[in-house]
């Protein structure tokens, strides 16, 4: 029985060693699990205001991140998260299959295939990445399923509470805007900041920890749609639709920093936490929202290691101290006009 199942054939047999050390050459050792891969490009990025080191042997990869957290200056003083990624050549050109997400204790993974995947190691701040060059060459899919994924899964377990909601502040009053996939998040945000407001994120919040201020972070230079917002902002017509993967979301992706006219923010504190409803509306209203509903959503994608599981719980209790409501609606602008008394006027 083999010691460790599928590497001793890829290992130098006896009568190779013996061979090269009598002949006093050096023996190079097999490398069966390539952990001695050269990987010779670094950089860091600062994706949400935290250090990550990049290594890798692909300067695409390099390329995928500098597109993804280029607009991040550093904002906390944090251990730098390290994620290595090797690229090989594989034995497909077609883009991998959207990754499969699982966890326990302090390891995580994300699993494309046999080829394409991620191990994190929660407690050490470790990502390796084995990636095709076909994952590569598909540059959304390289940076949202994988390199996006796996730096902001260790900073959500380590530094931040995520929050599954779009940020929006106005008069220095910020609005966390919560809502299951297709509530209009993005849109309503921003078609908030095309009204005046201060861009913060389209989709993904993240409340730092240990702070009593309730800042959040986001990624205010880019805003992801589904096709059909083209219908509702011309900016988006002809704008090219994207599928990360065989069965992703088609979006488009804006860079807002191209947009003078719209204000943005990396930061904002959260005065009011707002639900969004589009179904079944019969009249337009602002109203209360359960608080606990509102904590068992927010509970409901958090994974770490149960001391920052304790952390990230009370972060949510002290978020859910702020009002919180819920938006009934059908027309953007009446929305935002809603959501604009409640800041001017508290109610």
């Amino acid at each position: 029985m083999r010691a460790v199942p599928g590497i001793s054939e890829e290992m130098l047999s006896i009568e190779e060693i013996e061979s090269a050390w009598r002949r006093s050459e050096p023996v190079v050792l097999a490398d069966p699990v390539s952990r001695r891969a050269p990987l010779p490009f670094q950089a860091t990025f600062y994706p949400m205001g935290f250090p990550v080191e990049v290594t890798t042997n692909s300067r695409q990869v390099l390329d995928g991140a500098v597109r993804s957290w280029a607009s991040f200056k550093r904002m906390f003083d944090t251990q730098p998260v390290q994620m290595r990624v090797a690229v090989t050549r594989g034995g497909s050109t077609e883009c991998p299959a959207v990754p499969v997400c699982r966890g326990q204790h302090n390891l995580l993974a994300h699993i494309a295939d046999s080829e394409n995947f991620a191990m994190c190691d929660l407690a050490q701040g470790f990502c390796f990445l084995s990636l095709t060059q076909a994952a590569v060459e598909h540059e959304e899919y390289l940076r949202f399923y994988f390199l996006e994924a796996t730096a902001l899964c260790q900073i959500a377990t380590r530094y931040v509470t995520p929050i599954h909601a779009a940020c929006v502040a106005l008069n220095g009053s910020g609005i966390l805007l919560c809502g299951d996939s297709g509530a209009g998040k993005s849109t309503l945000a921003y078609a908030c900041a095309r009204a005046g407001w201060t861009y913060i994120t389209d989709d993904a919040s993240y409340l730092i920890n240990h702070r009593d201020d309730l800042t959040v972070v986001g990624n205010c230079s880019r805003a992801r749609f589904r096709p059909s917002a083209a219908e509702i902002f011309p900016e988006l017509q002809g704008g090219e639709v994207t599928q990360r993967g065989e069965t992703g979301k088609p979006s488009i992706e804006l860079s807002t920093p191209a947009f003078r006219n719209i204000v943005r923010s990396h930061t904002s504190k959260v005065d009011y936490v707002v639900f969004l409803n589009r179904r079944d509306v019969e009249h337009p209203v602002l109203g209360p929202f359960s608080k606990e509903i509102a904590r068992y959503f927010m509970q409901q994608p958090l994974f770490s290691m149960p001391e920052m599981m304790t952390t990230q719980d009370g972060m949510i209790d002290r978020l859910l101290s702020a009002p919180v409501l819920e938006l009934r609606y059908t027309d953007l602008n009446w929305a935002i006009g809603r959501l604009s008394r409640l800041v001017r006027e508290g109610e």
